[in-house]
């Protein structure tokens, strides 16, 4: 359904995010329509509301045919759907630049703010735009998710669904920095030949993590 400021709702989310999902799974039509939509599954008024959204979105044109973001949710170009979500919801964007990490709190107060929707209709925007987020890359970086060897530092790509992983190594970092904090007590009459054989035993045991010279 259309809504000010590019904030559209489908009153069955999990429907279109079915939908979707099948896209990558299917050829590209000559035309998405009524008739096309019954035949991947989805049938009945509500669903007619998830053609319209796509078109309203951008992922097939006014006459049904599959656009740009169409074939790059089929080609799984995360990059490149993510970025005609984000012209779609430009005004979103506009405010908060990682609106797909905002909480529903958040998103709710925009809806509130920019569109006369009752609050069961606003929450179905924020449910509209999570499903078209959940598809997409928004290139806001990648959340950091642990670190591996060498300074390498393991990244998973943006959105809910994704799950590739990837390394990268920190820049100008050839190996692992440690900070070694060791603390000795010692008896107070110790003298120079024990501090000497404790230096030697540390050197041995401490090798290849620090350098004594």
């Amino acid at each position: 359904m259309a809504g000010k400021d590019g904030l559209p709702y489908t009153p069955v989310p999990a429907s279109l995010r079915r939908i979707l999902e099948r896209i990558p799974q299917i050829g590209v039509p000559a035309k998405a329509d009524a008739k096309w939509l019954a035949g991947l599954g989805f049938s009945g008024g509500n669903n007619q509301m998830n053609l319209a959204l796509l078109r309203q979105v951008g992922v097939i044109d006014s006459q049904g045919r599959p656009g740009d973001m169409y074939k790059a949710l089929r080609a799984g170009d995360r990059a490149k759907f993510g970025a005609g979500v984000k012209k779609h919801y430009s005004s979103l964007f506009a405010t908060y630049p990682d609106a797909h990490r905002q909480d529903d709190e958040a998103l709710m107060a925009f809806v509130r703010g920019n569109t006369d929707y009752a609050e069961g209709t606003q929450r179905l925007a924020v449910r509209t735009f999570r499903v078209f987020a959940e598809f997409s890359d928004f290139g806001a970086g990648a959340e950091q998710v642990g670190a591996g060897d060498d300074g390498r530092v393991v990244e998973r790509a943006d959105g809910p669904q994704a799950s590739e992983t990837r390394t990268r190594r920190r820049a100008g970092t050839e190996g692992v920095a440690l900070t070694v904090n060791i603390q000795l007590q010692l008896p107070p009459n110790a003298d120079g030949e024990v501090y000497d054989k404790l230096f030697e035993a540390m050197g041995k045991h401490l090798k290849g993590l620090v350098s004594l010279e």
